[in-house]
């Protein structure tokens, strides 16, 4: 019957019209339930499994990146090594006890006899409760692509043989190499050199230091710097400076600002947040002198951060005057008082000052987007935030790109050993690439804009806010970095 015979009222009562109207009606709850089907489909959908992820993850595999916050230590430094039966070295356990998978989970004590099958009899158990933590799950992929192997699932026997590839490989510094340089396709990382702190001192030619400024905010007495590589005191005596006022101190950090931009330093770096508030009032200088000369110890705790407030706004001057944007560890410290709202006062009364937002601001990912939404002198760097939550990270990047401009946009592994430093940028690079095939999919971005975007975040984005780095760049097509050999650096 033809359907306009159907929608015809006169023949309202032909049994035929009625079958085509509840055909019709029946149609349409169909397609109605069709559309909600595919809706919810595309809603389920594992955009892993989709041709845009494939291709923007090989995109981003083959960038070479920009890790813009590391610790990797001197290879001879690298922490973990325990007595084994082989000897002294790293191992299995090693690679567990030095990532950030022990802050919040359990991991078996390595026995006085060194024997691995005496660990592993226990800490076989260990992750039981940790298997979904992101803390636990960035570490995967370096098993599986740098050792093949399922941490997930691997035996007694897969265990055993894993434990000593890892002792046989840093038994050679040029583990290291390969593993950043090659595997990860890190081409220059920005490190914080803490065991030599204020000589700059980096042993990878891939690396370039930063001015790690937080004991310079509570150094003002020799007393509250015991460890003489972190001393401003110890500093000002080599080069013949005196300390006799707070201006004096004041001239003596900026001084090492100096001196550590000499040496190749980008950037100031502060992770004060894991001492105190960011709370950084504009204190006056009579205010602040309270504190002065004495040890915290013996001071007023109101005292001491009115004087820490101060030397902090001196400094994020001095970021400015010595053109070294600032690094400031947000979040996931001491979460009371590490909320990076509470920096907004000093961001805009600062705005020569380049303000660099560690961690997201974790868990606060979308009051650090607004920050930098209203302040253009705001970057944020994503570093860590994977690791900490893969989720969150992924909701953090779609949020960002929708609230600023995505060449404010960083990363970096935050890890100390070659295997963290692979797996955090092995799971950036999959949680940006699920983030961009995701809004691909959804058409809210073309394909060849979410590949610039990742790029741009990968890498283009630190050489910009870096530029000094660019005479670093070294990856060139057959170019390999070989370890240092001591005496011909």
């Amino acid at each position: 019957m033809d359907s306009t015979v159907a929608l015809d009222p006169k023949a309202s009562t032909n049994p035929e019209c009625f079958r085509s109207r509840r055909g019709i009606r029946w149609g349409a709850a169909l397609g109605a339930v069709t559309l909600l089907l595919g809706s919810l489909g595309a809603a389920t959908l594992d955009v892993k499994e989709t041709a845009n992820y494939r291709s923007i993850t090989a995109a981003l595999d083959a960038t070479p990146a920009i890790d813009t916050h590391d610790h990797l230590p001197p290879f001879d430094l690298i922490q973990g090594r325990v007595e084994t039966e082989r000897g002294f070295g790293m191992n299995l356990r090693s690679l567990w006890q030095s990532s950030y998978y022990t802050w919040f989970n359990p991991l078996s004590p390595w026995p006085k006899s060194g024997r691995f099958d005496e660990w592993w009899t226990t800490a076989r158990n260990d992750f039981d409760n940790a298997r979904a933590t992101s803390f636990y799950r960035y570490q995967l992929p370096a098993f599986t692509d740098l050792y093949g192997v399922d941490f997930d699932t691997i035996s007694d026997a897969a265990v055993r043989r894993l434990d000593g590839r890892i002792f046989a490989n840093y038994r050679d510094p040029e583990w290291i190499y390969r593993v950043v340089t090659e595997r990860a396709n890190i081409e220059l990382m920005v490190m914080d050199p803490y065991w030599d702190r204020l000589g700059f001192g980096v042993q990878y030619p891939f690396a370039v230091p930063a001015v790690n400024v937080t004991t310079l905010i509570r150094g003002w007495h020799p007393a509250d710097v015991p460890n003489p590589k972190d001393s401003p005191h110890q500093f000002a005596a080599k080069e013949g400076l005196r300390i006799d006022s707070l201006d004096d101190y004041l001239q003596v950090v900026e001084r090492i600002m100096a001196f550590g931009k000499s040496r190749g330093a980008v950037c100031l770096k502060t992770t004060t947040a894991y001492e105190r508030t960011l709370d950084f009032e504009n204190v006056p200088k009579e205010r602040a002198l309270r504190a002065w000369g004495r040890p915290m110890a013996q001071s007023a705790p109101a005292d001491v951060k009115a004087l820490q407030d101060y030397i902090l706004w001196r400094l994020v001057e001095m970021s400015a005057r010595q053109d070294l944007p600032f690094q400031i560890h947000t979040g996931h410290a001491r979460i009371q008082g590490s909320n990076p709202m509470l920096l907004v006062d000093l961001i805009a009364a600062n705005p020569r000052t380049k303000f660099i937002l560690f961690h997201g601001g974790y868990p606060w990912v979308g009051e650090t987007g607004a920050i930098a939404t209203r302040h253009p002198n705001v970057w944020i760097d994503s570093v860590w935030l994977p690791t900490i939550s893969y989720t969150m990270a992924k909701r953090a990047y779609q949020e960002w790109l929708e609230v600023m401009g995505s060449n404010r946009i960083l990363w970096g592994a935050d890890a100390h050993h070659a295997e963290g430093i692979y797996a955090a940028t092995e799971f950036t690079r999959r949680c940006l690439a699920e983030a961009l095939a995701e809004k691909v999919e959804r058409k809210e971005l073309q394909k060849a804009h979410a590949l610039r975007i990742g790029r741009q975040i990968l890498r283009e984005n630190a050489l910009e806010l870096f530029p000094s780095m660019k005479d670093r760049l070294w990856k060139k097509p057959g170019v390999i970095l070989r370890p240092v050999v001591e005496g011909q650096r």
